[in-house]
């Protein structure tokens, strides 16, 4: 006698075992800025580190919203921001320094921690500048390079407050 036997439990209970769970935005940023980091030392072309700053740009609005749940007094300041975060690699870089490295165009605010939020943005969207403008020299690429190693610095002080 011969008899089957149905091995689609098992299957199924596998495939839903191996699944990676999701990561968050605080888990993707480190890696991606650094990956970032090392596209802008391999002198990836320009059009590359344009495209891969914009995608951190995307992720550090994700994080943005993080901080604003935690630290509801950095909400005017962030949002603020992020009305305008996609538009910022367009606009002229000493318009990027004053207006949002410098914080010309956006609301005052009280704690440090909104200050380093809002730098995960503007650092990956002025690398982005940098690269729409084609980091034609190697003072380009290494200014690229200085607004990612500061993303970085940043971003761990962010995610020490978020652990707090």
């Amino acid at each position: 006698m011969i008899s089957g036997c149905d091995n689609n439990v098992t299957v199924q209970q596998h495939e839903h075992a191996t699944k990676p769970s999701p990561v968050s935005a605080l888990e993707q940023y480190p890696q991606q800025a650094s990956d970032l980091l090392n596209s802008i030392r391999a002198k990836k072309d320009a059009a590359s580190l344009e495209a891969e700053s914009a995608q951190l740009v995307i992720l550090s609005l994700a994080l943005i919203k993080e901080v604003i749940v935690k630290y509801p007094q950095c909400t005017e300041y962030l949002n603020a921001l992020s009305t305008v975060a996609t538009a910022i690699a367009s606009l002229p870089l000493i318009e990027i320094e004053n207006g949002y490295h410098s914080d010309g165009k956006l609301p005052p605010f009280d704690d440090p921690v909104c200050y380093h939020a809002k730098d995960l943005v503007v650092h990956p969207a002025t690398v982005q500048a940098h690269a729409r403008l084609g980091l034609d020299d190697q003072l380009a690429y290494q200014n690229a390079e200085l607004d990612v190693i500061e993303v970085l610095a940043h971003f761990e002080q962010l995610e020490q407050a978020l652990a707090d």
